[in-house]
């Protein structure tokens, strides 16, 4: 599957299932970090196909490269679960399951960048923008289809969560070197 799908999917997981930050950090790690490995092997597609062809779709489909790593393989299961018994959760193994999933989905029945794979991707995107509207009405009891100011409310709703997510820093008082 395409990287943000893997990310939109588990960003529902996130927000279906109300995570915290060290829960959110493992279902990244697992949901969709694995897939580091990709740009891990195109150092060995460069040598075997130049730098030009890196834009070359069908180039990088038909490429004699290895661009899964054992974490994308049933295998993985023998680091993964030691890695969900360290986080004292199971969201890694459902995290990592539904990547897994997802590409063997992808692999088996749609096929690469298919219609079907950006279709989901619209589902999805469009899953998130209902369950955000929901979210406004509800917070707004407002009671008709269309109210207005949900774009920015939504705005003002994601740039606080992202000012939450960046480091604060600590001011030195005056006259302190």
């Amino acid at each position: 599957m395409l990287a943000i799908t893997h990310f939109l999917v588990v960003i529902l997981l996130v927000y279906l299932l109300k995570l915290d930050r060290n829960e959110i950090l493992a279902v990244m790690l697992f949901g969709v970090f694995i897939d580091v490995d990709h740009l891990l092997a195109i150092p060995d597609f460069v040598s075997q196909n130049g730098v030009s062809n890196l834009t070359n779709t069908e180039s990088l489909l038909n490429a004699d490269v290895q661009w899964k790593s054992a974490l994308h393989s049933p295998m993985a299961i023998l680091v993964v679960a030691p890695a969900a018994v360290a986080f004292r959760l199971a969201l890694p193994l459902v995290a990592w399951g539904t990547h897994v999933a997802m590409d063997t989905i992808q692999i088996e029945y749609l096929g690469i960048a298919s219609l079907a794979e950006i279709l989901l991707l619209g589902i999805l995107i469009l899953a998130f923008a209902l369950l955000e509207f929901r979210r406004f009405v509800m917070e707004r009891q407002i009671s008709e289809l269309s109210p207005p100011g949900f774009p920015f409310w939504e705005l003002r709703r994601v740039s606080g969560i992202l000012a939450r997510l960046t480091p604060r820093r600590r001011h030195k008082p005056a006259g302190a070197a």
